[in-house]
């Protein structure tokens, strides 16, 4: 028990979930067209979101119903923290014929549920990982929170989104395929299902799941894993395929139609449609730069951490740790290809190139490897880097957790504004200021009364909560380092 309590993992998913469950955001079309099917599913066994169509925008219509235009997998997996707690709590059946609206409680529970939990459970892979990669415990213990706080991981984290649920299927598929050598069929099963349903989360990251399935190849024909892993590994990817080709099926008539074949807004209409759903075209190279450096959508601008991913990359290739950092970077690859393959690029009301999150996980292996090296030249950096990330995207969490595509400089025009105060608000906030949070709503009062530059003064008890948590957790663990340099 001491030595579990000296592990970093723990610390790490308490740290991120206690974080992430401090935020109540606002929906907006994105995320309220994955409730609405969850609502729907559970609250009148439905497929169908007609009567809840008003919440949102992003609207599949086919044969006089409306459905939600994303893939189920989100929905379906939410369906599970929304029916626990309408279980134990007085939650009422979401409403119907209303106008869209921005907070709804059962909203709250569903994306801490989904969201937040496999968004700490992440970090606590991340930490995980790192150990094996050689980092000591609180090196690993940075990695996990470098990432649940310091990329855009932590904005959609709070919202309900797909991006995290699929980044910790890809991952958690990854480690298993990577560990299965003890019980190889168990592993794969799991591994594939997890593998198949990331896609059904997002249709997407498809070419992901297919580099894991080629993973496993290459584990069976290097005699690592037998040869019986591939059948078991399509095993598990069956159930999730089915439930996608079943959903479909109910929904649209055929198991190869999608709901972007029946897109209602004009917008999306231009890019999806029946001969070409995801609306992928040629890559735009062009975009490359806006999307990993630029200021409006660029990756490092929003997790400065990433900054330490190409050296992390090298020093894999120097210790020959070929399958992370071959699938690491094929990962990688593949989700920038996909995104500068898509028209609407930037992703709409984003924190940060929101298309690429899923990839985000990947992208901290390597800087594990570099961490492993145990050099402080090394740590120092990572530690500003990651000090400097957790500071920009905490102000995007607390405006609400995304800005418009048409503001230009998300921070400068956006962010910044809004928490200094000395403007009026911009036409594109719904609701308050700042995002609901735990302080805001135990003291409604007190925090209304503050001046309005003042408002972040709420955020302060979960800064300090963060803090504390990490100061204990490094006097805690670091007797573990002595453990392990010791002979």
């Amino acid at each position: 028990m001491k030595r579990i309590w000296r592990c970093p993992e723990g610390w790490v998913f308490v740290i991120l979930l206690t974080s992430y469950a401090y935020f109540w955001q606002g929906r907006d079309w994105n995320s309220a067209s994955r409730l609405m099917l969850t609502y729907s599913l559970v609250d009148r066994g439905s497929l169908s979101i007609d009567g809840l169509d008003d919440q949102t925008h992003d609207i599949a219509r086919y044969r006089g119903h409306h459905y939600s235009d994303k893939t189920p997998g989100f929905s379906i997996l939410a369906t599970v923290p929304y029916a626990m707690a309408r279980t134990i709590s007085p939650l009422p059946k979401h409403p119907l014929n209303q106008k869209g609206f921005a907070h709804w409680p059962a909203d709250y529970w569903i994306t801490l549920g989904t969201s937040g939990l496999f968004s700490a459970l992440t970090g606590l892979i991340l930490s995980f990982m790192a150990s094996d990669l050689g980092c000591r415990p609180r090196q690993s213990a940075l990695i996990g929170l470098s990432y649940g706080l310091a990329t855009p991981a932590f904005a959609y984290a709070t919202l309900a989104y797909g991006h995290q649920l699929a980044g910790f299927c890809l991952l958690s598929s990854f480690l298993l395929l990577s560990k299965s050598s003890s019980r190889p069929k168990q592993a794969t099963i799991v591994a594939g299902f997890l593998a198949s349903y990331a896609s059904v989360v997002e249709i997407q990251v498809g070419p992901v799941s297919a580099i894991l399935g080629i993973f496993l190849l290459t584990r069976v024909i290097s005699r690592q894993l037998p040869i019986a892993s591939i059948f078991f590994f399509a095993l598990g990817a069956l159930l999730p395929a089915s439930i996608l080709l079943g959903y479909n099926w109910l929904a649209f008539g055929s198991p190869w139609r999608m709901g972007y074949f029946f897109e209602q807004l004009d917008q999306f209409q231009k890019v999806h449609s029946s001969s070409n759903p995801l609306g992928i075209r040629q890559p735009d190279w062009s975009k490359l730069g806006m999307l990993l450096w630029g200021e409006r959508r660029g990756l490092v601008r929003f997790a400065p951490i990433l900054l330490l991913t190409v050296p992390g990359l090298v020093v894999l290739v120097i210790r020959r740790r070929w399958s992370v950092a071959i699938v690491s970077s094929l990962t990688m690859a593949a989700v920038v290809l996909v995104n500068l393959s898509y028209p609407e690029w930037t992703g709409g009301w984003s924190t940060g190139p929101r298309l690429l999150v899923p990839m985000l996980p990947f992208a901290m292996l390597p800087i594990s490897a570099l961490l492993g090296e145990r050099k402080v030249w090394i740590t120092l950096p990572a530690v500003s880097l990651t000090i400097a990330g957790a500071v920009v995207i905490l102000g995007f969490v607390a405006i609400g957790g995304r800005v418009p595509d048409g503001v230009e400089r998300p921070w400068v025009d956006g962010v910044w504004p809004l928490l200094r105060g000395d403007r009026p608000l911009p036409p594109w906030v719904f609701g308050e200021r700042y995002a609901r949070n735990l302080t805001s709503l135990a003291f409604p009062g007190f925090v209304k009364q503050l001046p309005v530059g003042m408002g972040c003064i709420a955020l302060l008890p979960l800064v300090l909560f963060q803090v504390g948590m990490i100061g204990l957790m490094s006097r805690v663990v670091k007797d573990v380092d002595s453990e392990i340099d010791s002979p």
